[in-house]
């Protein structure tokens, strides 16, 4: 979704710094060099609390989504329909990130190649990327 919370919690502060640099960012241990995603204190593959936050190319394919049709919050009502999907990253083995694609519902198809199209002028603790069929950005 593009509007994150005013107040981040420090975990996704790594997220959060990399989308102010137009890139994408994901939690990888240093020691087993596996990603994950949530942000956590320790891996969830081999517990080791040694992590950095390493950029990936961006560019990933869709997993799963749906289309939004009804506003839940009054302030996405202007935006409806609108598509929430999981987004899979070759360069980031098992993570899967929930995000906006801006597209017409009926073109996509799973496995889809997407890209990410970043915000301007994002501020930590603000909105950040949405992801376009590949070719679209």
């Amino acid at each position: 979704m593009s509007d994150a919370p005013s107040t981040i919690a420090p975990e996704f502060a790594g997220f959060f710094a990399a989308l102010q640099e137009r890139a994408l960012a994901f939690p990888c241990c240093d020691t087993c060099a596996r990603f994950h995603w949530y942000p956590m204190k320790a891996c969830p593959h081999c517990r080791s609390s040694v992590i950095s936050w390493r950029r990936i190319a961006g560019t990933g394919s869709l997993y799963s989504w749906t289309t939004v049709r009804h506003a839940f919050d009054p302030a996405w009502r202007d935006r409806l329909p609108y598509i929430v999907a999981l987004v899979e990253f070759p360069d980031a083995p098992g993570v899967r990130l929930i995000a906006n694609v801006a597209a017409d519902p009926e073109s996509l198809a799973i496995g889809m190649a997407v890209t990410p199209c970043f915000d301007d002028g994002v501020a930590i603790g603000k909105s950040g990327v949405t992801f376009v069929p590949a070719g679209n950005a």
